[in-house]
């Protein structure tokens, strides 16, 4: 299985959002020598607390509603919430993460 930050940059990647999966990588390579540094470093607007944040990526948008692009929206938001509960596993809090991951959660419990 894929770990989460793996998915978190393949899947915006296979949609064109470079800067989001590179953001991904980032912290995918820094989680493998340091994982505190990597919470720390995913603790910020540019994961969670902004419209154009990765958090907010909607890939069933980005691919026309399509069976394939439903599916991968779902997978990205389960990698998402695995990667925020890490985050707080080491002891890394941001309250608008909270937030957006209750969302993200309804949206899986609701198919969405």
């Amino acid at each position: 299985m894929e770990s989460a930050p793996a998915r978190v940059e393949k899947l915006p990647r296979s949609y064109g959002r470079t800067y989001e999966a590179d953001l991904a990588a980032i912290a995918r390579d820094t989680f493998a020598h340091n994982p505190p540094d990597a919470c720390r470093q995913i603790n910020n607007e540019e994961w969670w607390n902004d419209t154009q944040s990765l958090a907010a990526i909607d890939l069933s948008i980005d691919g026309g509603f399509s069976p394939r692009s439903r599916e991968d929206a779902r997978s990205l938001r389960r990698a998402l919430i695995e990667i925020f509960i890490t985050m707080r596993a080491y002891d890394e809090r941001n309250e608008t993460g909270e937030l957006v991951i209750c969302q993200l959660r309804k949206w899986i419990d609701s198919h969405v």
